[in-house]
């Protein structure tokens, strides 16, 4: 009699099959999570004039497709040494970003330094206006 209740609450919660009806209708679906949309941060807008200011081994930004990065702590670990970023320390570092092929991983762990964008009027390749060669390869 305890094996009956059991299979009978095992068979209620779907975990056994139930007697009497077919398996594709007795087994429990599982429902895959739902992606949820990413949501873009809406970032903070530093200036040319702003990011000019940070240009030393312990205050380090620079610029890559008009987005601001603070890579203070990431300088002594870059691949490439310290000294390729520090050549452009409080500027724009894009062209020197792009030209060296910097691998997908690259790209992603930009994110962990992201901390602004140029306002509107400053941006280069992110206008809106950018011709879709120039928008090519540019990070999100």
């Amino acid at each position: 009699m305890a094996s009956s209740t059991l299979t009978n609450l095992l068979q209620s919660l779907r975990i056994v099959p139930q007697l009497g009806h077919s398996k594709s209708a007795s087994s429990p679906t599982i429902e895959k999570p739902q992606k949820k949309p990413q949501v873009k941060p809406i970032l903070t807008e530093i200036t040319l004039a702003e990011v000019a200011h940070h240009d030393s081994f312990d205050d380090c930004w620079i610029v890559v497709y008009d987005r601001v990065y603070d890579v203070t702590r990431f300088l002594r670990e870059h691949p490439g040494g310290d000294d390729v970023i520090m050549d452009h320390a409080g500027r724009d570092a894009t062209i020197a970003f792009h030209g060296t092929g910097h691998s997908s991983d690259a790209i992603e762990q930009m994110r962990d330094f992201l901390i602004g964008e140029l306002p509107i009027e400053q941006r280069i390749f992110r206008t809106g206006h950018t011709s879709k060669v120039l928008s090519l390869g540019i990070p999100e």
